[in-house]
């Protein structure tokens, strides 16, 4: 009597993620890669990386655990790759107040040629406004209205956008001399009816995810503005001291300010050689 082969077929297991907003999702390979190549990771190196954690991984995770361990696995190979893998979480953490936001969004200009002023006090037809930061070029001025918020899966609705709007009117009606557009720039995302509307009325905008080229994280890895929260040779309590003295950005940390930390020679130079990786052009 001939014993039949049977085909066993193997199921292939879920990995099942559970994200910052409490909802859940399949682990999805494709979907991790193309994180590790926006953040400029190399082919090869985000291959090695795929694999690395798809071994490592519990059929039951959390985002930031994964998040955590593709940082350090980055870290071990580049710190440029590793910086701007984390830029979305290092701004998060220039909270809790949204001033630093605003230093970074100026600095983000400045780098564009513009000449920037933070907390600038505008007169409108009405009413007087504080407009977070006000960028000036030959070509025009822009004015900033900047939205930190310390939830990573805050949207920004459409009331944002119609009251920013609303804001540009009221300047504009009472100074139609002026040359200047508004925007908004925030650390999370905009909804599809603010972008709509931002369209409709020529309100530029910029997010962690928009516009698809040209984001604010783009931004930030062109111009090399990355904010000190970036960095992993600093403490946490380090860099809130630092924020707190109005030292936003890595290339405005110097030897003396480092030393007011308190910290080692040892503890400088790392810090220096840190911010040296990031700001080459290499």
């Amino acid at each position: 009597m001939k014993s039949s082969k049977k085909s066993k077929k193997t199921k292939k297991l879920k990995y099942i993620i559970q994200k910052v907003n409490k909802t859940f999702e399949e682990f999805d390979k494709k979907k991790f890669k193309r994180s590790l190549e926006a953040a400029g990771v190399s082919e090869k190196a985000s291959q090695e990386i795929v694999k690395e954690i798809a071994e490592e991984l519990d059929p039951f995770s959390t985002s930031t655990a994964i998040h955590q361990k593709t940082y350090r696995a980055l870290k071990r190979r580049s710190k440029l790759d590793a910086a701007n893998y984390n830029i979305k979480r290092a701004i998060y953490k220039l909270g809790p107040t949204g001033y630093p936001f605003e230093i970074l969004c100026a600095e983000m200009l400045r780098a564009k040629g513009y000449k920037t002023q933070v907390s600038v006090v505008k007169k409108g037809k009405f009413v007087k406004h504080e407009v977070d930061v006000v960028a000036s070029r030959a070509d025009g001025d822009i004015y900033c209205e900047c939205k930190f918020h310390n939830r990573k899966y805050y949207k920004n609705d459409v009331k944002i956008p119609l009251y920013v709007y609303a804001r540009y009117l009221d300047i504009k009606e009472a100074n139609p001399h002026l040359n200047f557009q508004y925007a908004l720039i925030s650390n999370t995302q905009f909804s599809e009816d603010a972008i709509k509307y931002a369209k409709g009325v020529d309100l530029m905008l910029f997010s962690m995810n928009y516009p698809k080229k040209n984001t604010f994280c783009d931004l930030i890895q062109r111009y090399r503005i990355y904010p000190i929260t970036v960095l992993s040779t600093l403490r946490a309590r380090e860099k809130k001291r630092l924020l707190d003295k109005g030292i936003v950005v890595i290339k405005h940390v110097n030897r003396a300010c480092l030393k007011a930390l308190d910290l080692s020679d040892i503890e400088v130079r790392k810090v220096l050689n840190e911010i040296k990786v990031l700001m080459s052009k290499s």
